[in-house]
């Protein structure tokens, strides 16, 4: 009975660091950008790209406006570079802070998100959207009810395993 018990409480020790295991340094990394990050530019560029240290797919990249509106792109890979060129007529020439939030498919099939940001010195002054930084939350915090209820699950499975076992060495030992 007490080797069940100290085997019910080591789980969440032993399981513990499986679960908090940060991102492994064998995915793509974002190399550089164009616009550098917090660059200062005139004019909305016609174009932004991300430079990776490895070949990426599947990109996605989202180019945000000071006043928080979307500037719609037309996005492009090619081997380690992702490009996304505004299409004709889409900027608006807003003065402020644009964020290029993107997401890309490594080599090795992780999915890669992040942000980048310039600020641009001409064009309509306009209030700045305050920024959502949805990037900045860990997998533990995005899914911890889901990890919440695996552990639970996990919990119940062994005890549902060890009970019969300790139900019956108990039987033998009466």
């Amino acid at each position: 009975m007490r080797r069940a018990l100290v085997l019910l409480l080591l789980l969440p020790v032993v399981l513990g660091p499986a679960l908090t295991a940060g991102p492994a340094s064998a995915h793509a990394a974002l190399v550089g950008t164009d616009p550098g990050d917090d660059a200062v530019v005139e004019d909305v560029p016609a174009a932004v790209t991300l430079e990776f240290n490895e070949p990426v797919t599947r990109s996605e990249v989202v180019l945000t406006a000071p006043d928080g509106s979307r500037v719609p792109l037309a996005v492009t890979a090619r081997d380690r570079e992702v490009t996304g060129r505004l299409r004709d007529g889409t900027a608006d020439g807003q003065r402020g802070t644009y964020t290029i939030a993107y997401r890309v498919v490594s080599a090795d099939g992780h999915p890669i998100a992040g942000e980048s940001t310039f600020r641009t010195t001409a064009g309509r002054a306009v209030e700045q959207a305050p920024r959502q930084d949805e990037t900045s939350e860990s997998f533990i915090h995005r899914h911890a009810e889901h990890l919440w209820w695996a552990v639970g699950g996990g919990l119940v499975a062994v005890a549902l395993i060890v009970w019969p076992l300790l139900r019956r060495r108990t039987e033998e030992h009466a």
